[in-house]
């Protein structure tokens, strides 16, 4: 018989996390990968601000979080640590769903051509087997568990100086809650992004708190060694990993000492709203089109397995049930000084002492539409003049990664200076789960938040047949 597609990219016949060693305020351990009985190995670190209250099972499982972007090319993974039945089935749930994303959306849909030509799938690999990976977990069992109890009103803004960790900041300090602002230092270029957010806030507000990790220099070393990647092509400059899809839960397990240390009750993530309509199916298969770590159902995974655990905080956005263009409309004109701080761009340098964002790639785009649309002035954060004209040429001649009712909306608006009629692209939406707006929103702080929203949207929208209207 022959191999299917999933047998076929294996790289690693096994990726094998150690032990990890707890010293003071870090963390370290090996991701050794295993092929043809050629062992080689990365010492992955992760150095906390603060002094942690980390132990064997929660400072493995951080160390396992980034070996998930590369499991799908693994016949095993490997931890020489135990963990529990709740952890396993949370894993296991990882591997499955990792899978079925970077099969979809990086291999099949993928919008760069960094896979080499001869494993790109023909119609005959596109089904479930092949989408899901054979990756087998093997670890030994404890049954350790925690009994943190989080202080009501305590939250951690996951902050990465775009424009939605910023607002959730500003909004849950106007609310009174204590919020702490948690910094991911991954030594790549994406902290440039973060830095002039993370000088500010740690030199303006004491619950700031960072952990540094060489992660980034990690998925270097694992994209070497991923066959079906062409080595000259994941050289060239693009807006997105090659592979890794799976990088918010790095942050998050990343973020669990602090958790506890803080009494934290509530994580919140920049997760804005995406319009369910443009997110079909592919060949029948559900997927999250590359970010189930920025999905509701992340969120409702994540919150399942910590009160399962014994920490009972729960991980949440408040920025869910509106588009961007309407984050950066509070963001622009409630909070200035931290909408000062924002650099969305993943390619941002230094100029002139400034940190300062290209203003050409498709993120740059969104947010001086964004920004245009909100009555701000793009200097403010840095950019260049660009008249009228070469906005849209440059936003025509990219590929724009904006919902396509949004989109539609800013290019009326903000290109052809049109006056486009009432829309759910400003409003609130109400998801399929939900009775009243606002209500995946922790209650202590639901009401405050959505007062706030509310005076900078444009009515409550629900979907009916298929379109979404105004709810009455």
């Amino acid at each position: 018989m022959p191999e299917s597609y999933a047998e076929r990219v294996i790289s690693f016949d096994r990726i094998s996390i150690s032990r990890p060693e707890i010293t003071g305020k870090s963390i370290r351990g090996k991701i050794s990968v295993t092929s043809d009985n050629l062992t080689e190995s990365f010492t992955i670190i992760f150095t906390y601000s603060e002094s942690m209250k980390l132990d064997e099972r929660i400072a493995g499982l951080i160390l396992t979080m980034p070996a998930i972007n590369f499991t799908y090319f693994a016949r095993e993974l490997h931890l020489d640590f135990p963990i529990t039945e709740e952890d396993r089935s949370l894993l296991e749930t990882f591997l499955k769903v990792n899978a079925r994303e970077i099969f979809i959306n990086k291999i099949c849909r993928r919008r760069y051509e960094f896979i080499r030509k001869e494993y790109i799938p023909g119609e005959e690999d596109i089904n479930e087997h092949n989408a899901d990976g054979i990756t087998v977990l093997i670890a030994g069992t404890t049954r350790k568990r925690y009994d943190v109890h989080p202080v009501p009103g305590n939250a951690v803004v996951l902050s990465s100086g775009g424009k939605e960790s910023l607002l959730s900041y500003g909004m849950m300090k106007e609310i009174g809650s204590r919020v702490f602002s948690f910094f991911f230092n991954e030594s790549g270029g994406h902290w440039i992004t973060a830095k002039t957010s993370y000088d500010y806030f740690s030199s303006h507000f004491p619950d700031t708190v960072k952990v540094w990790s060489n992660v980034d220099r990690f998925y270097k070393f694992m994209q070497r060694r991923v066959r079906i990647l062409d080595q000259m092509a994941i050289t060239r400059w693009a807006d997105t990993y090659p592979i890794q899809l799976f990088i918010f839960p790095v942050y998050v397990f990343s973020l669990l000492p602090i958790v506890i240390n803080h009494g934290i009750s509530t994580i919140l993530l920049g997760d804005e709203f995406d319009d369910p309509r443009d997110m079909p199916d592919f060949h029948g298969m559900k997927h999250y089109f590359g970010v189930f770590d920025q999905s509701t159902d992340f969120n409702r995974i994540m919150s399942d397995y910590l009160k399962k655990i014994g920490i009972n905080a729960v991980l949440t956005s408040v920025v869910y049930p509106v588009f961007g263009n309407v984050v950066e409309r509070i963001l622009v004109n409630r909070y200035p000084e931290l909408f000062s701080l924002q650099r969305s761009c993943h390619s941002c340098h230094y100029e002139n002492g400034k940190i300062v964002p290209c203003g050409k790639c498709s993120k740059c785009l969104g947010i001086l539409m964004f920004v245009h649309s909100a009555g701000g002035d793009p200097a403010d954060i840095c950019y260049g003049k660009i008249s009228d004209d070469d906005l849209r040429e440059r936003v025509e001649s990219v590929r724009m990664r904006l919902d396509t009712d949004e989109m539609a909306y800013l290019r009326k608006l903000v290109i052809e200076h049109g006056n486009p009629t009432k829309s759910h692209v400003t409003g609130i939406h109400l998801l399929d789960v939900e009775k009243s707006p606002g209500q995946l929103i922790p209650i202590e702080f639901r009401n405050g938040i959505m007062k706030i929203i509310s005076q900078y949207s444009s009515g409550i929208f629900e979907l009916r047949n298929g379109e979404w209207a105004e709810k009455t």
